[in-house]
């Protein structure tokens, strides 16, 4: 039922400097072997005729010789990454890295989070 109120506007990033760089395990409902991994970034919506977003996605879900995908790959630790960027209620967007992990990888992800945080920078 559309009730015709309007859409709240924000004007401060939730995400303060102070939270942010932890690691929070959740209990899956289902049986998922995947890591998710978020940045808060630059608000990329005032660059969207010169897309950004696709040039990051494009060279993080990259699966060529010396990508991370390969080094995870090579390890036995994924099967699978993508990376996808969403704008946040104007304010921020959002980069998130999903890793799909192999049994291994599951049962020993900090690897994994090690091996990405060697990838990225500490800000991005």
């Amino acid at each position: 039922m559309d009730k015709n109120l309007p859409a709240p506007k924000f004007t401060e990033n939730p995400l303060p400097k102070e939270l942010l760089g932890n690691i929070v395990k959740i209990l899956p409902v289902k049986d998922k072997n995947e890591l998710q991994l978020f940045w808060p970034i630059e608000l990329l919506l005032p660059f969207r005729d010169s897309k950004p977003e696709v040039y990051i996605e494009e060279l993080i879900g990259h699966e060529g010789e010396n990508s991370l995908l390969s080094m995870l790959l090579a390890e036995g630790l994924a099967n699978e990454l993508s990376a996808s960027i969403t704008d946040e209620m104007n304010l921020f967007s959002l980069l998130t890295i999903d890793i799909h992990l192999s049994e291994k990888g599951k049962n020993t992800f900090f690897p994994v989070f090690q091996k990405e945080n060697k990838f990225f920078p500490k800000e991005i």
